[in-house]
This record gives structure tokens, sequence and C-alpha cells, in this order.
């Protein structure tokens, strides 16, 4: 999945991450993916650890070559 971080109250998108999970029997959670992005932007020193509470997230499944190029 695709997952975007937003700064909250703008359209500022301060990072996009593609995030691999394996559900056991059933999807994984969204905030499963969004822990991962989360913590690679942290990282990645684009966000404060402490700061979560002023960032909304957005999940996209990755769209195919074929959607690509429609």
């Amino acid at each position: 999945m695709n997952v975007t971080i937003v700064k909250r109250g703008t359209t500022d998108v301060i990072a996009e991450y593609e995030v691999h999970k394996v559900g056991n029997g059933s999807p994984p959670a969204d905030d499963a993916y969004f822990d991962e992005a989360w913590q690679r932007a942290v990282e990645d020193g684009i966000v404060d650890l402490h700061r979560r509470r002023d960032y909304d997230f957005r999940l996209e499944r990755p769209r195919t070559l074929y959607e690509s190029t429609v």
C-alpha cells in the first residue's frame, strides 16, 4: 500500500512511502501501515517523533502498470 503523510489542516504532502504488510488470514489494519510509514519518516528526519498528531495519513493501493498507462 502507498501511505501519504500530510500536514494536518493543509494539503502539504510531507512524505510518501510504499509499505508492504502480510496479514494472518486477514488484511492488516490501516494503523499498521500508518505506524510503519511514521517510523520511516522519523528515521529519515522528516518529522518529529512526538508530533504525530500534527499529521494525517492517506492509504492507497498501488496502481498497476496497466492503470498507470490508461
